[in-house]
């Protein structure tokens, strides 16, 4: 395979994922008939075919030379990335980095951006193997398996041990169902450097670590940009302390605060190669947790669903207590203000009588039937608080139950200890009037915590829904909940069928 060179200016050293960039190609040659020369389609090595061929029995074919572990290229970390070609419907691309070990590391790979009228969408999976062939990690689209703007696969990994490493990068699209597809026109860039922000040296709850630009006041966190953090935990028993630090002074807009902003703090998918079990908690600027939970990223994000402005505390450890050279994990971070939150509830509402009006908004789905939906979160304020919602379904229904009459359906989908809440509520649903519908305990290891799926109803009916957190509670930060509810004009699929979304 012949490649080209790629020129690529990091930000700072590599702690965003925003890149300049500027490309500088090589002339294509093919082959010519130049005196002494090959004739006309032919060729004696592969400088004399096109970048995405090889010269196979004198004749120019689709292909490159890097399709084993055997055949694996040398790629370095620095500011060069190398480019090539997914040359054929599936084609995988072997790639050789040498480590001395004991360093973090991450990879972007990003498909050319000229793609020709008609070709299908280009996507990339990436995997990483240590030296004994060990799959340490991979990636599509970003480790958390949300997408980036401005990369098509991230990954970052720890490489604990000295030696060659290799990554494969390779075709997504058959792994979700679609045609596999490769050519001249399928290119991307894969580009490798080190990472600097690391969890090393020591950190206290008082004395945390500050990873932010200047090092002195935590990491700034802005709307909508993931900010990445190695986590090493060399010796056992090890937690580390990280600070973040939210600013109002920082943000732009009409005037756009961290007050009931949401922080994630999600990982990596997958931890194939780390010995470790993330553990992670967030303690908000009064000293108390405001979320807790294990296997951050492989079990999806933790969350702080009422932001405000201050200094946050990250505890990161091993949920086993352990710790060594390979115990390491990665936590992503990311925030959105208000306006990208979910409506607070409003005290008191603690009977059918002063319930919160939840805000429905009406939309169609891909068959052409209406629906609206609603959410909602809440805090328990006191001790043993129960809140209370009402939802309103249209005065007139398109659908039909099976006895020909017009009906409405219900589906409500509650998480609370999934995303780090100390509690997971029960839910009851009163008709209209006052007859019980429905009702649900949560599991609080369940994902989501709760569902109460196609509640009939009739046009235009209100129904009322129980939040009870149980009497053992002590309102504290931790204990709060997000509710999300349907109201449709036909059975709902469930959410293991990809019916619905949860909150």
């Amino acid at each position: 395979m012949r490649a080209w060179v790629w020129m690529t200016v990091l930000v700072g050293f590599g702690c965003a994922d925003k890149v300049i960039e500027v490309e500088e190609e090589d002339d294509y040659r093919s082959a010519t008939d130049a005196d002494g020369g090959t004739q006309d389609g032919g060729c004696e090595d592969d400088t004399e075919c096109m970048d995405w061929q090889i010269c196979e029995a004198a004749t120019c074919v689709v292909g490159d030379r890097n399709n084993s572990f055997s055949e694996a290229e040398p790629i370095a970390s620095g500011d060069e990335g190398v480019s090539a070609y997914i040359n054929t419907p599936g084609d995988k691309d072997f790639w050789r980095y040498t480590s001395m070990g004991s360093e973090f590391i991450r990879v972007a790979v990003d498909p050319h951006d000229a793609v020709a009228e008609g070709a299908p969408k280009p996507d990339t999976f990436v995997t990483l193997y240590d030296p004994s062939g060990a799959v340490v990690t991979s990636a599509d689209d970003y480790p958390n398996g949300a997408r980036v703007s401005n990369f098509d696969s991230v990954l970052y990994a720890y490489l604990a041990a000295a030696g060659d490493y290799v990554f494969v990068v390779e075709d997504a699209n058959p792994m979700f169902g679609n045609e596999a597809w490769g050519g001249e026109d399928y290119t991307y860039r894969l580009e490798l450097g080190g990472w600097s922000w690391v969890t090393v040296g020591e950190s206290s709850y008082d004395e945390p670590l500050l990873l932010g630009n200047d090092r002195t006041t935590g990491i700034p966190l802005s709307t909508n940009t993931w900010n990445s953090v190695g986590v090493l935990l060399e010796e056992e028993g090890q937690v580390d302390y990280l600070a973040l630090q939210f600013s109002n002074e920082n943000l732009d807009g009409d005037g756009a605060t961290w007050t009931d902003g949401i922080l994630f703090v999600d990982g990596i998918e997958d931890l194939s190669g780390s010995d470790a079990t993330p553990s992670v908690a967030v303690i908000g600027p009064d000293d108390l947790p405001v979320a807790q939970r294990t296997d951050v990223g492989p079990e999806g994000p933790i969350v702080a669903p009422a932001l405000r402005a201050g200094e946050w505390i990250l505890e990161l450890s091993d949920a086993e207590g352990g710790g060594g050279p390979n115990h390491w994990f990665v936590v992503m971070l990311n925030a959105d203000t208000a306006d990208d939150n979910m409506d607070w509830e409003s005290e008191p509402n603690n009977s059918t009588e002063v319930g919160n009006a939840i805000e429905m908004t009406e939309s169609i789905n891909t068959s052409g039937r209406p629906f609206s939906v609603g959410s909602v979160q809440g805090f328990v304020d006191a001790p043993g608080d129960t809140d209370f919602f009402t939802a309103s379904a249209p005065a007139e229904a398109s659908g039909e139950n099976t006895d020909g009459e017009q009906a409405q359906w219900v589906v409500l989908c509650m998480n609370s200890a999934r995303w780090g809440s100390s509690i997971a509520p029960s839910i009851m649903v009163y008709g209209g009037d006052g007859a019980i519908l429905a009702e649900a305990d949560a599991d609080p290891m369940g994902s989501p915590n709760l569902t109460i799926e196609n509640i009939e109803i009739e046009p235009g009916e209100t129904i009322s829904i129980q939040v009870n957190p149980g009497s053992e509670t002590n309102g504290t930060p931790d204990e709060w909940y997000r509710l999300k509810t349907f109201i449709a004009s036909f059975p709902v699929s469930s959410y293991a069928d990809g019916g619905y979304t949860c909150p």
